[in-house]
């Protein structure tokens, strides 16, 4: 007789399905399958997942930790509806304060290797700029302008402001890949113009010069998006 699988066990498996089914969600709501605003239908899923309702509402809670679902005793899980113009600027304030004080601590003694992660982001971007609009190459390039900047505040060297700066990528990510911007092309001369300046700080270990050109840099996705909609706050970085 097969022995009873034990408590341990069968937790294993339990979580192991809520991982799946976080990952398929996820995954799902970043290629918009599952878009902004759009009410999450538990049973159909789990119909359609071919699993209990239970690894679903886990899955869904921690998408919830994470900005991409939200939830009411009334209506149940949705998910989150992309972030207004008033919200993207709060978002904005909070990373100049961090960027620019994340750049002036870690340009001093930025690594060959970070500096190069750098340059090769902003080659890739350039690369990219002259191809045209689509939903592949623009999620191509979000990605890569967010690395960007996730580099600029890992030179502080401080875990802890890196782990909750990475936090707004996921949210940011769904804002911008659920509006297309109002262009021909990816980015702006301008914007790569800026990234350039940043690159050239960091490479010249110039502290005061780099917290000015990050600072430079997202005053100006300010402005840019004070002169315009939500569809250009999107864009604007």
């Amino acid at each position: 007789m097969a022995a009873k699988p034990s408590p341990a066990s069968t937790r294993f498996v339990k979580t192991s399905l809520a991982e799946q089914a976080y990952e398929e969600l996820k995954k799902q709501i970043l290629d918009l399958r599952l878009r902004a605003g759009a009410r999450v239908n538990i049973d159909a899923l789990s119909r359609e997942c071919g699993i209990s309702t239970s690894p679903l509402r886990e899955a869904l809670i921690r998408l919830g930790s994470e900005g991409l679902v939200v939830s009411s005793t009334n209506s149940g899980f949705s998910i989150a509806p992309v972030p207004d113009a008033q919200q993207m600027r709060q978002i904005l304030e909070y990373r100049l304060m961090m960027e620019a004080h994340c750049a002036r601590k870690g340009a001093v003694n930025a690594s060959d290797e970070t500096i190069a992660s750098m340059e090769k982001s902003c080659e890739a971007m350039g690369a990219m700029y002259k191809k045209g609009l689509s939903y592949k190459y623009y999620r191509q390039y979000i990605d890569l302008e967010q690395t960007f900047h996730q580099l600029i505040v890992d030179s502080a060297d401080n875990p802890i402001i890196s782990s909750a700066y990475s936090g707004l990528h996921t949210i940011l990510l769904v804002a911008r890949l659920s509006v297309v911007p109002n262009s021909n092309n990816i980015g702006s001369e301008t914007v790569m113009q800026e990234h350039l300046e940043i690159v050239e700080a960091f490479r010249a270990h110039d502290p005061d010069r780099a917290e000015s050109a990050v600072h430079g840099h997202l005053k100006a996705a300010q402005l840019r998006a004070q002169r315009s909609d939500v569809t250009q706050v999107l864009a604007s970085d």
